[in-house]
């Protein structure tokens, strides 16, 4: 399938989980990586937006743990990631995200793994994003790469261009 097609119903599918479904399966998400990321030093993760899966509960672990937390904020055609020491350093930006407004750059080489956001993927690890193309700026660069997403948003199978990055995994429930 094609990625506009594959984003296009991932987007739907997302967005036709109720509420209270979409928030118990970020929360079974959250404690699959909260396991998960015991241990680390130093973690990239974006803020979630409207339907996305939610990352507070993992933002805060990090926060409250003592795990350095990269959050991206658009710079240009790319993301650069700033650490955040609590999540009141974060304020409106770009395309209504909450990004860092200051705080010492992460370089993404630093991080033990990256969490990212998709609309859709498949499983070979392929992932659309919105179509800006902004992780797929940095995702070369990682260490690790975790996608999160809902089960819904799951389709048959993605098909890539050359620069397109694929994911270590996908955590989805």
């Amino acid at each position: 399938m094609d990625k506009k097609t594959a984003r296009r119903q991932g987007l739907q599918a997302r967005k036709n989980i109720p509420a209270d479904v979409r928030s118990e399966k970020s929360r079974i998400i959250a404690d699959i990586l909260i396991r998960k990321i015991t241990g680390m030093h130093c973690i990239g993760c974006y803020v979630t937006l409207n339907d996305e899966v939610q990352t507070e509960a993992i933002l805060q672990h990090c926060l409250e743990n003592g795990i350095r937390l990269g959050v991206p904020k658009v710079t240009g055609s790319t993301l650069k990631f700033y650490e955040i020491t609590s999540l009141n350093d974060l304020q409106e930006g770009c395309f209504h995200v909450r990004e860092p407004m200051t705080g010492r750059e992460v370089m993404c080489e630093e991080m033990d793994l990256m969490i990212v956001p998709l609309s859709a993927f498949d499983d070979e690890n392929h992932r659309t994003g919105y179509g800006k193309g902004y992780y797929d700026s940095v995702l070369k660069r990682c260490r690790r790469t975790a996608g999160i997403a809902f089960a819904e948003q799951k389709v048959d199978r993605i098909e890539t261009d050359p620069w397109d990055v694929d994911l270590d995994e996908v955590i989805y429930a």
